[in-house]
């Protein structure tokens, strides 16, 4: 499957044209990517060299890379990283650079803090969402909730879905944890985290965190939020078999719902 044009496979390499100056440096990225058979060997220019990887990527849109994901997807994102060391501060005026950010958009990319991350639907304002998520999440000291949340994103970018599937159950689960200590006057009156504490956050006698009357948690087990994690991961902890369609319907459902639970605990705190 072609995650990346053809042109944006291109730009990116020749940004990296652009970047190294040496035959070791380029030399060095073809061992780094085992490219080192592909294309010419020994006094050739570093575009023919550079330029022979470019067809291969482009031919090879399956082909894993060092680190077990997406060949072209790391190569992309070495490059980006490559473009911030040599252009530094003015980066976003590099006009390669822009031409690569500019045609990674139109594949339905963008570039955050040097990573690679799929762009998310305007219809619904998702990115506005997950502003706000990561914002709320600083805002009450949910650090190992936002790591979660992180894993997950740059998981499903480069489209490693059991992983991200797995980080985003971890995600709610460690989030409502969370919220349940912070209303807990005693830490030692909690029931273990995971399902017991969604229960108990649906039964505190001081306010439930949980509303019935939205059917969000139910005695029966067919409350939304019960449900939410029955649809996270529906073979259990460990996540089974999925799709880019599954794991990004997983991702969009996380994000509404972790802002709209996180709003109201804004509210009760």
């Amino acid at each position: 499957m072609n995650r990346f044009s053809r042109l944006t496979i291109v730009k990116a390499i020749d940004l990296l044209n652009n970047i190294y100056r040496y035959h070791n440096q380029v030399d060095r990225f073809r061992l780094l990517f085992g490219f080192e058979d592909v294309g010419p060997r020994g006094p050739v220019e570093r575009a023919t060299k550079l330029l022979r990887i470019a067809e291969y990527l482009i031919r090879n849109p399956d082909a894993k890379g060092p680190n077990g994901s997406d060949l072209v997807f790391e190569v992309i994102e070495y490059i980006i990283g490559e473009a911030k060391n040599r252009y530094s501060d003015y980066l976003p005026d590099e006009p390669q650079y822009v031409a690569l950010e500019n045609s990674l958009k139109r594949d339905g990319y963008v570039i955050d803090d040097n990573k690679l991350r799929m762009a998310l639907p305007e219809i619904v304002e998702l990115p506005e969402k997950e502003n706000e998520l990561f914002s709320l999440l600083d805002k009450f000291g949910f650090k190992k909730e936002k790591g979660h949340l992180d894993q997950a994103i740059s998981a499903h970018a480069r489209g490693d879905w059991a992983s991200a599937n797995a980080q985003l159950r971890s995600f709610m689960e460690g989030l409502f944890d969370s919220i349940a200590e912070k209303f807990a006057p005693n830490q030692g009156t909690l029931p273990q985290a995971g399902h017991p504490r969604r229960n108990w956050l649906s039964q505190n006698p001081t306010a439930p965190f949980f509303q019935f009357d939205l059917n969000e948690w139910q005695a029966d087990g067919k409350g939304f939020v019960q449900g939410l994690f029955k649809r996270l991961h529906p073979q259990g902890s460990h996540p089974g078999l999925s799709d880019e369609e599954d794991s990004t319907f997983r991702f969009h459902l996380v994000i509404l719902t972790a802002s709209h639970y996180l709003r109201r605990f804004k509210g009760r705190v």
